[in-house]
This record gives C-alpha cells, sequence and structure tokens, in this order.
C-alpha cells in the first residue's frame, strides 16, 4: 500500500526506481559534490547503479565506466586509505549506522585530491549491501589545515632557537635588564623599561598567567617555555610574544631572578587568523563555508536539546541568477552575490547564522525559534530584501530568492537531514506563488504543500520528545 502527501503527490516510498532517479539526475548538477550508490552482493562483487554527473569532472571517468565496472572508482582511493574506507563502510553496514569518512584518491594524471563523503547503509534480506551516498571534493580545505600544522611546526621550532628580547626579571617582577632589541620591536627607550614592572608593559588579561608562568619556573627550578601574551607597543597597539623563562641562583643556590628570551609572534598570530577564516569562510562572501555552518548548526542542535528549543534552517537558491551572470559576467556576478550576502545578513538576528554553500545557494539558521511562523516571517523578509533591484557597476539587476524551511526536531535530528530536507522544500518552494515552502514532515512525504503550522506547545512537546 503506497502512502501518498496531503496534496496527493507520491511519497518516496511509493516512487519508482527509475523516479528516484531520475529526481536525482535533476538534482545533481547543482550539487558540488556528486550522489551515489553502491551495492556490494553476497558473493563480495561491488557495483555502482547509480553515480551523478559530477563524477566525470572530479574523477575523468564516465557514469557508464563506473556502472561496467565499480573497482575502476574503487581502486582510485589512496592505497594507506583503501583498506580503512572499505572497513568502515562494511562495519556501518553491519551496525546499520551513517558513514562519514574523509580519504584521498588518485585521479587520472596522478593529481591526489581529498574526499569526504556521507553515505547511509541498507542491508536487504538477501545479504545485499546498498549505499547511498553524497562526497564531495575537500582538497582546498585540507590544503589550508595543512598549511595550518606545517606553519605551527615550523614556527615551533624557530621559537626554540629565536634570540629576540633577552630579559632579566627580579622574584618580585621588575625588570632589571633588556637587550637593545626591546626598543627596536616595541619602540620604548630602555631608560623607561629598566626599573619597571612588567605589568606596566603587559596587557591586564594577560598579567595572571605572566605570574603564574613564573612561579612555575621559580617552584620547579627549571626552564619553562611557551608562555604567550600580549605587550603594549610604544605606539599602543598590542604585540604578541612568545617566552621562555630560566630560574637563576644564589650564592646559596636559592633562586633570586628570572632571565629569559622572548620573541615577537604577532604576525604569526595574524596569519594564524587569516588561515583560519580562510578554512572556515567562503573567499568571495566572507560568509562561513559549509564545513563552517555544519560547526554552528551541530552547536544549536546540542544547545536546543539542552534547553528545549527549536531551530530553524532556510535553504536558499537565488532565482534569475544564472541568465544575469552570463549575460553581464562573473565580475558583475560575483559583486551581485556580495550584495546578496550583505542583505541576508540584514534581515538577521545577531545570534542568527547565514553560510554560503554554492555558487547562488546559500542557509540560514535560526536560533530559539519560538513559532513555525517567526521562520516564514524570516524567509518573507528575505524574499522582500532580496527582490529588491540591486544596482551593480552601473547596472540595474533583478533577482528573487526560493526558501525552504526544515525545523529541529520536527522534520530531523542531525544537521544533514535540516540541510537535506531544507533542500528539499526550497525545491518545492520555486513552485509556490510566495516562493517559501516548509518540508513536510514524515510521514506526509517530501514534496507536499505547506502544511498547518504547530503552534508552540506542538514544537515543545516535540522537543522533550527527544530529550527522551
Amino acid at each position: 500500500m503506497t502512502q501518498s502527501s496531503n496534496n496527493g503527490q507520491q511519497t518516496p516510498s511509493s516512487l519508482t526506481h527509475s523516479e528516484l532517479l531520475r529526481h536525482l539526475h535533476a538534482v545533481s548538477p547543482y550539487l558540488p559534490g556528486f550522489i551515489y550508490q553502491l551495492c556490494r552482493t553476497p558473493d563480495g562483487q561491488f557495483q555502482y547503479t547509480y553515480t551523478s554527473s559530477r563524477l566525470e569532472q572530479l574523477f575523468g571517468v564516465t557514469q557508464q565506466q563506473v556502472a561496467e565496472d565499480a573497482n575502476l572508482l574503487l581502486k582510485m582511493i589512496h592505497p594507506d586509505d583503501y583498506q580503512r574506507v572499505i572497513n568502515e563502510s562494511i562495519e556501518c553496514a553491519e551496525t546499520g549506522s551513517a558513514w562519514h569518512s574523509e580519504f584521498r584518491m588518485l585521479v587520472k594524471g596522478g593529481e591526489t585530491i581529498w574526499i569526504e563523503a556521507y553515505d547511509t547503509p541498507i542491508r536487504e534480506t538477501d545479504g545485499t549491501i546498498i549505499w547511498t551516498g553524497y562526497g564531495n571534493d575537500i582538497t582546498q580545505r585540507k590544503n589550508y589545515e595543512t598549511a595550518l600544522n606545517k606553519s605551527e611546526n615550523k614556527f615551533r621550532a624557530f621559537v626554540e632557537n629565536a634570540n629576540d628580547i633577552i630579559y632579566s626579571l627580579s622574584l618580585d617582577g621588575i625588570l632589571t635588564y633588556a637587550s637593545p632589541n626591546w626598543t627596536e620591536i616595541l619602540g620604548h627607550p630602555l631608560n623607561e623599561v629598566i626599573g619597571r614592572h612588567f605589568e606596566h608593559f603587559v596587557h591586564p588579561d594577560d598579567v595572571p598567567a605572566c605570574h603564574s608562568f613564573l612561579q612555575q619556573v621559580r617552584h620547579s627550578r627549571q626552564k619553562h617555555s611557551g608562555i604567550e601574551y600580549r605587550i603594549r607597543h610604544l605606539h599602543g597597539h598590542w604585540c604578541w610574544h612568545r617566552s621562555n623563562a630560566a630560574p637563576l641562583f644564589d650564592k646559596n643556590d636559592i633562586v633570586d631572578s628570572y632571565t629569559g628570551i622572548a620573541r615577537d609572534i604577532t604576525e604569526h598570530k595574524l596569519l594564524m587568523q587569516r588561515m583560519s577564516h580562510m578554512a572556515h569562510h567562503d573567499t568571495l562572501t566572507g560568509l562561513p563555508n559549509r564545513a563552517s555552518f555544519t560547526e554552528h548548526l551541530n552547536q544549536a542542535i546540542v544547545l536546543s536539546q539542552r534547553e528545549e528549543q527549536v531551530v530553524a534552517v532556510l535553504f536558499l537558491d537565488l532565482d534569475n541568477f544564472k541568465p544575469v551572470n552570463d549575460q553581464h559576467g562573473h565580475a558583475i556576478g560575483d559583486l551581485l552575490l556580495q550584495q546578496v550576502a550583505n542583505r541576508i545578513r540584514q534581515c538577521l538576528r545577531g545570534a542568527d547564522v547565514v553560510g554560503r554553500i554554492g555558487g547562488d545557494e546559500f542557509v540560514v539558521l535560526l536560533q530559539n525559534v519560538h513559532h513555525l511562523a517567526n521562520a516564514q516571517q524570516t524567509a518573507e523578509k528575505i524574499c522582500e530584501c532580496l527582490s529588491i533591484p540591486y544596482e551593480v557597476d552601473g547596472k540595474i539587476l533583478h533577482i528573487g530568492v526560493s526558501i525552504g524551511i526544515a525545523l529541529y526536531p520536527l522534520h530531523g535530528s542531525n544537521a544533514m537531514q535540516l540541510v537535506r530536507y531544507a533542500d528539499e522544500a526550497m525545491y518545492e518552494a520555486k513552485k509556490m506563488p510566495d516562493r517559501v515552502q516548509v518540508y513536510a514532515s514524515p510521514p506526509l512525504g517530501v514534496g507536499s504543500t505547506k502544511q498547518e503550522e504547530p503552534n508552540q506547545d506542538d514544537l515543545s512537546a516535540k522537543s522533550a520528545d527527544d530529550q527522551g
């Protein structure tokens, strides 16, 4: 017996295999990654029953080639990662749990790329295992992470041999010596440094840590390193320093002072901040990228579980952006996307988050939503704001937006589900006059019309049920 939604449309359980493939084929060109379905027969043979078109662009093999020989793709997994990936996939199939992994693949031409993949296994009664999932190229993010690690390791090695500022302190923290580098690096004349307490130069928030560090040196009677603190430049701004310190002893072998070496690490700190920002943000708009948005969403879900709150995810897809981009060029399109990002920000509260996850796709996280109507009102506000004409490089441009909405815990229990369901609702929204659609939660099915708004008691009850 098939189920149907309240507008008569088919639910996923009633769709034929060919219809599901047709839907996947229609959606896949708009995704940054690729969709796949992999089967493992009881005799251990693998077969890809579906792969999306993005596969050929990433790996240089056609969908037909992969369908005829699954090993063609599986053997591209890096030898050092292959067994782990296979074992993890089979283990998840045994337990029925979702699979998530990051691994390397050797594509045609010898290039190594990083793939992040998610899938859900299903075990059939005859022992066949079917994995349906999504993969994406995360090579750029991995390169940023590698650069961060290399920079950190290089910096540590450099600091151990640094000889920038040499200083001496009395036990009560008075500077008794500072090398001439102090003036070169921090600007203060030495006659204004010697005889002053270090607290005069160190940021007030860092003073307690510096005192604790010196006490460790004194009581251990050994050299310590690794203290980082801000120190005031003559011109008033703060510089980051990293220092070591060693105890000095009097003739009775009692610690009577300290000596150490400090290095200016301000540029390193700024570089780390920039690289961290690049690894977590879209370079064009400055918005959180998919990975960063997912982190925000996971945190919001944890908070909502603890405080019994409701979280909303809005999936935005710009209407008429592609024709504008094709007609006026990518440079104009990029400027337009920056204006779109700014307008979305202006429609949100301080605690809300907007991210860019694709060419003209954005996602919004609304925290502590009291009513479904609140999320709908925000979506309608965004629709209205983005429909106002744009002036870009002397040109007046017109675009719109379609928005899908999904709620936690009403529609999904994790970040991946919420984004997917909001995405599905967005495609339905494109058929609606107001361009806003709420995901119809099971068992009504994906593709239903806007469902009746639950009241606050409904949302709270659902949240309490999820708490168990």
